[in-house]
């Protein structure tokens, strides 16, 4: 599963799962590229250079093309090179498609799923040109099933399957694998803010749990584990594959009570 020496830009980086994967990526000694549109994303690249990694922080909003055209060029500019590319941006929104206004569905799309085109679309070209690369998608098991009141989220996701598929099946002669993960619940921002939307946050809590077959939620490095796999030469023949990563929730299991 070795990355030392290899250049990834991960998006989504200031906090939770992107952070996670950011600063696994460079303590296995990759140069990286943080991009976010959140300032937090300057102390995480700030910590891991005090730590003797390499790493840089880029304000970058995926949906705009120049931005996301400018990451690819950021990594060439800097390192000389870009290998691993990481789509992890996204957003949430806790509604029904009745309830969803246009403008809400736009913007989900915008980031989520166009933001994961733009991206690979001007990191492809800075692979081939380095003999080829690695893109992984982070997706999510509602990609696959939904849960309610998630509609644009799900649909955005299951979006990013396919995406993932169609770059595979495209560029795999070029020397570029892509894969996505499909996370379960994982401890970040977002899903305590899609718990705290429920009626009871506390019972909503403790009732996920109990729907992972290991009993217990996922962290950002459970993610960024399978991430530096599908980004090694380890997964060399792993290209346009969804790995589940859920803890077995979406085997449908629920713990029984004690007695």
């Amino acid at each position: 599963m070795e990355i030392a020496d290899r250049t990834a830009v991960v998006t989504g980086a200031a906090t939770g799962i992107g952070r996670g994967i950011a600063e696994h990526f460079a303590r296995a000694g990759a140069r990286v590229l943080l991009a976010d549109v959140a300032e937090d994303g300057a102390t995480a690249a700030e910590g891991l250079v005090a730590e003797g990694r390499e790493a840089e922080f880029v304000r970058a909003d995926v949906g705009d093309e120049s931005d996301a055209k400018g990451l690819a060029q950021g990594a060439l500019d800097r390192w000389g090179r870009l290998d691993i590319l990481v789509n992890n941006a996204a957003i949430q929104l806790e509604e029904t498609i009745e309830d969803t206004e246009s403008e809400q569905w736009d913007r989900l799309m915008r980031v989520n799923l166009k933001g994961a085109f733009l991206c690979s679309k001007h990191a492809i070209p800075a692979m081939r040109s380095g003999g080829g690369g690695s893109i992984v998608n982070i997706a999510s098991v509602n990609g696959f099933w939904v849960e309610p009141g998630l509609g644009a989220y799900c649909t955005a996701k299951g979006g990013v399957i396919t995406l993932t598929r169609s770059i595979a099946a495209d560029f795999g002669r070029d020397g570029i694998r892509c894969n996505c993960i499909c996370p379960g619940y994982v401890d970040t921002g977002m899903a305590g803010r899609y718990l705290e939307s429920q009626p009871d946050p506390e019972r909503a809590r403790a009732e996920v749990a109990t729907l992972h077959a290991i009993g217990r939620v996922g962290q950002p490095e459970d993610i960024a584990a399978c991430a530096q796999f599908l980004a090694s030469d380890a997964a060399g023949f792993a290209t346009g594959a969804a790995f589940v990563i859920d803890g077995g929730l979406s085997l449908g299991v629920v713990a029984k009570p004690e007695t």
